[in-house]
């Protein structure tokens, strides 16, 4: 049969609403739940295979597995390298059109959260299959990181300038009394230097001679 890949989604529990991630680069390390952030340790691929679909990790490049290939209920999940091994085989079965639960067939249980937690870094585990949401897992595209929208730049605000003050106008009364001041002050002060003028030039006055007296 023709392999079939999907593109990278995350594993997102419906209860705790986290994403499942790889812990490491080694065999046999556990899988966890932690908050959703897109990163390449929450990101899996499934791949169509014979009896199921095989879930390969991004940042590890290994297969969701259980540990030591258990069967029983509570047996953590962990990545492993591929081995074309019945433990790392799973079903994808709708639950409704968003969520979905992950069968592991080599035991029939479902993919679940130890003790129902929702705190970062609960691991995951092997359930047989119930109603409850913490076996309820949502595919979701993978997240890319939203840019900021560019700041806009404003420009710089023109500097208000004031208008000069006007000069005030000099009352009409008073201008119109200063008019008529001056002319006459002005001819009071001609005056004043036409006298002046005059009392200096004037010769003053003769002395009348003395009388002759008649001769006989």
């Amino acid at each position: 049969m023709a392999v079939k890949k999907t593109g990278e989604f995350m594993i997102v529990n419906r209860r705790s609403k986290k994403a499942l991630q790889a812990t490491g680069l080694d065999n046999g390390l556990p899988v966890e739940q932690a908050a959703a952030a897109g990163t390449d340790a929450q990101l899996w691929t499934a791949v169509e295979t014979v009896g199921g679909v095989k879930l390969f990790n991004k940042a590890t490049g290994k297969v969701l597995d259980v540990m030591q290939g258990g069967t029983e209920n509570g047996t953590w999940a962990q990545t492993w390298e591929d081995v074309d091994g019945e433990s790392q085989l799973w079903t994808i079965e709708n639950v409704t059109a968003t969520y979905k639960k992950l069968i592991h067939v080599k035991s029939g249980k479902a993919l679940d959260i130890v003790d129902m937690s929702e705190e970062d870094g609960a691991p995951a585990q092997i359930w047989e299959s119930v109603e409850g949401e913490g076996q309820q897992w949502k595919l979701a595209a993978a997240q890319t990181a939203k840019k900021a929208p560019a700041k806009k730049v404003e420009a710089p605000k023109k500097a208000e300038t004031k208008a000069a003050p006007k000069a005030e106008k000099a009352p009409e009364k008073k201008v119109e009394k200063a008019l008529k001041a001056e002319p006459q002050k002005a001819l009071k002060k001609a005056e004043a230097q036409e006298k002046t003028l005059v009392k200096k030039e004037a010769p003053k006055a003769a002395a009348k001679p003395a009388a002759s007296k008649a001769t006989k």
